[in-house]
């Protein structure tokens, strides 16, 4: 029995993983088309098909989903993936090439995400600290991949991560692909060529 034990435990966890993914983008589509303040915990356990029990069972509250959405947004952005990437590098040219890979999946992927936590955030103080929380991860990401580019030999710029958090942000995305019609890979080779110039001496 005890050697079982292990493969059940797999499995509970990626049915539980299941679970809260079904969720999130159950959740993900209703704050989408409703609004977050118009959908309740109710409509999100029917289209998810659960109960509303096992909602606040793993997320506590409305506001615990919404923060869940950015744990969604990382994992569909391919962050893990990017991050285990620039371990393994130490060329600072690669590396800031992977901070615009990183704008541009997050907004490429999880736009719909980012736009309503940005329209929310003034009027919800829920969705504001969600949008914080994402803001500050952003932004340690950032200081993460500087420090490993200063401790690789090379000189950057005074307030690097300030110039990299501007360049990176939602309005300069939305300047040149929603407004200008620039396509993703343009967006993301020119903000690679733009971070190289802007950060490294």
């Amino acid at each position: 029995m005890t050697a079982d034990l292990p493969g059940i435990v797999r499995l509970r966890d990626r049915r539980e993983a299941l679970t809260l993914r079904t969720i999130l983008t159950a959740a993900r589509r209703l704050f989408a088309e409703r609004g977050y303040a118009r959908t309740p915990i109710r409509l999100i356990a029917q289209e998810a098909g659960v109960s509303p029990q096992t909602i606040y069972a793993h997320f506590g509250s409305k506001a615990g989903v919404l923060g869940g959405l950015v744990d969604l947004l990382d994992d569909e952005a391919g962050i893990p993936g990017l991050v285990a990437e620039a371990h393994r590098t130490d060329d600072p040219v690669a590396l800031l090439g992977l901070l615009a890979t990183v704008a541009r999946q997050v907004r490429e992927r999880c736009g719909d995400i980012v736009a309503m936590l940005g329209s929310g955030a003034a009027v919800d103080p829920d969705i504001a600290a969600t949008q914080a929380e994402g803001a500050r991860r952003n932004r340690l990401g950032i200081e993460l991949v500087i420090d490993r580019v200063r401790r690789g030999g090379r000189e950057v710029v005074p307030r690097a991560a300030d110039i990299a958090v501007a360049l990176m942000g939602a309005g300069v995305h939305a300047d040149l692909v929603i407004e200008a019609g620039w396509s993703h890979d343009d967006y993301e080779a020119w903000l690679k060529d733009t971070l190289v110039a802007s950060l490294l001496r």
